[in-house]
């Protein structure tokens, strides 16, 4: 009996190849809320003890969330500092945005794992399958 490969293996290649190139697009956007979000939050943690960080006050504090790439820069206002920024880092939700960043980045990541991985199984599949449709494939060995 002669195996073949099927015409649909081939596409499932490409298709998880065009799906994984995606996901990876994702995983990389993903990657960016959770650097701002870990900034924002090294910087609550200094307003939290400014005298052992060496500032003089809460008020010369700042967060510039337009060099993020985020907002343009002649937003207004895109800075925010002192008792405003402590006000944010106080909030139950800024902790929970930054969890769920995490998560989705860490997911986004996983899916990409198991597309490769995904990949790589049906590639060779197809291979084996292409290789022992040939009339000659077991004089070879």
């Amino acid at each position: 009996m002669i195996l073949s490969p099927s015409p649909f293996l081939a596409q499932f290649v490409f298709l998880t190849y065009v799906l994984g190139v995606a996901w990876l697009g994702v995983f990389g956007f993903s990657a960016v809320p959770v650097f701002m979000f870990y900034n924002i939050w090294s910087t609550c943690e200094v307003i939290k003890s400014p005298q052992t960080n060496g500032t003089a006050s809460v008020e010369q504090i700042c967060v510039d969330i337009r060099q993020y790439g985020i907002i343009p820069w002649n937003a207004f206002p895109g800075k925010i500092c002192g008792s405003a920024l402590e006000n944010i880092c106080n909030t139950n939700e800024f902790y929970v945005s930054y969890h769920l960043f995490i998560v989705a980045c860490a997911g986004a990541g996983a899916t990409v794992i198991a597309l490769l991985i995904y990949m790589m199984a049906t590639t060779y599949n197809y291979a084996v399958l292409k290789f022992k449709s040939r009339e000659d494939c077991c004089t070879k060995f």
